[in-house]
């Protein structure tokens, strides 16, 4: 039997697992009276040898493999209970849930967009920012930031490169 039929077909599973346990104590029954124990006797102890029948019934439940769906669609029915009877619980639970999704996409958007992405510039791991300051007493101002795509230190001196970015050049190549 698939997964599907075991989970679809549960009154049936079940009928059938109550059949087989009444067969099993039946069985032992009638071995104990054929050893000459009194029929209450017998039954008595086929079901201790057996042990708790529903603690059998759940362990053969969870053997199938479709126990935890069960159990997620009883609670989903309990919350489903609970909330039809508090409707103003619900409103704010599902206002709480939206406002974290709606929170969750926004965060994730920003932060795909500054950082995940790469630059739309060819070779984005070469990029730098020059900066131009004047030293005057006490005070230091910045005056300006350009990226230049192309730029590396190891091949371009930086007085060639401060030289020019004055100039206005927005890309600095090695020679």
């Amino acid at each position: 039997m698939t997964w599907w039929q075991r989970l679809w077909r549960r009154t049936k599973m079940e009928e059938q697992l109550e059949k087989e346990l009444r067969f099993h104590l039946d069985q032992q029954a009638s071995e104990l009276i054929a050893r000459g124990h009194s029929p209450n006797e017998a039954r008595r102890q086929a079901r201790l040898a057996l042990g708790g029948p529903e603690q059998v019934k759940e362990n053969c439940r969870d053997a199938r493999g479709t126990r935890w769906l069960e159990d997620l669609l009883q609670d989903f029915r309990y919350a489903i209970r609970t909330l039809r009877k508090q409707p103003g619980f619900a409103a704010v639970a599902l206002l709480t849930l939206a406002l974290g999704s709606g929170a969750t996409t926004v965060m994730f958007t920003v932060i795909n967009g500054v950082l995940l992405k790469p630059l739309p510039y060819p070779e984005p791991n070469r990029l730098v920012t020059v900066h131009m300051a004047i030293q005057t007493p006490g005070i230091q101002k910045r005056l300006a930031s350009r990226i230049l795509p192309t730029l590396t230190f190891s091949t371009v001196s930086a007085r060639a490169v401060l030289s020019l970015w004055r100039a206005g050049s927005t890309a600095v190549e090695a020679p």
